[in-house]
């Protein structure tokens, strides 16, 4: 296929990605937002991802997904609520791609969707948002014990010494009216920390707008890329299962208020030793 025939073919379809397909042509994505994606593919490279099983959550035109099959992925399937025919009807046959991409809602993700994974890409979802936490255990669920999930999201600064979650609606929203989910770093970090994530990493794309600012200020948005390892270990089973609501803490501890939940035992940073 010459490259005017692949104009042709590009022109027939709809892009959010830019991706290279020869040395004079690229998908016309969106210019604007490559800021956004150059660090996760950075995250991407810095993988060993041969043979491993890759989830690309919100892939869109498959930048992150043939990035991953790039570096040696056995299996990479990418799901999107608003599926790419570019990539699927194009791009994927244009490379040679084994790449799978499903329409799929994330809250709609499960273990028996397609099994588990050694890798989970979730890039530029996570403050679209309306059940943030929801969505973080449904990606839990589908992760390999020691797998690597790389999130990159909006975030915003503010109130740093604390676990955040700012959720503006309509015209308050910093971006647009379907952008509603901005935890801070430490809420983001204690979040995904509760569900047995360990972060590695955690980068900013403008750091100096954290630097500049001050307490009592409006939040100020950034972008920023974590990379976390599943370790499985999300505090005190207690106070877990309280959270998933299959506890039976009351029954243990009684209701007089002077038990362990009154105390701080249960501190889900220390489990609780039976006591």
């Amino acid at each position: 296929m010459d490259e005017r025939e692949i104009s042709q073919r590009l022109s027939e379809y709809e892009f959010y990605h830019i991706i290279r397909l020869t040395e004079n042509l690229s998908t016309p994505g969106n210019l604007a937002l490559v800021e956004y994606q150059t660090p996760v593919l950075l995250a991407v490279d810095q993988l060993d991802l041969r043979q491993k099983r890759v989830l690309d959550v919100g892939c869109r035109d498959g930048l992150c997904s043939f990035a991953a099959e790039r570096r040696g992925a056995g299996e990479v399937i990418g799901i999107d609520n608003d599926i790419s025919r570019g990539a699927v009807e194009f791009l994927i046959p244009y490379f040679g791609s084994s790449v799978r991409m499903h329409q799929m809602n994330v809250l709609d993700l499960r273990p028996t969707s397609f099994g588990k994974f050694d890798v989970i890409i979730f890039a530029g979802v996570l403050y679209h948002l309306r059940y943030p936490m929801w969505v973080l255990k449904l990606l839990t669920d589908v992760v390999q014990p020691g797998g690597t999930l790389i999130l990159e999201t909006a975030v915003f600064y503010g109130f740093d010494k604390h676990a955040m979650l700012y959720c503006p609606i309509g015209a308050e929203s910093p971006y647009e009216p379907t952008s509603c989910t901005f935890f801070n770093k430490k809420g983001l970090k204690d979040t995904l920390s509760s569900l047995g994530w360990r972060t590695l990493s955690m980068s900013s794309l403008y750091p100096e707008r954290e630097a500049a600012h001050c307490p009592g200020q409006d939040p100020v948005t950034d972008r920023a890329v974590f990379v976390c390892e599943y370790t499985g270990q999300s505090g005190n089973q207690h106070v877990t299962d309280f959270w998933h609501g299959t506890h039976s803490i009351h029954t243990q501890f009684g209701g007089d208020g002077t038990g362990a939940m009154a105390s701080g035992q249960l501190d889900w940073k220390q489990p609780w030793d039976g006591s």
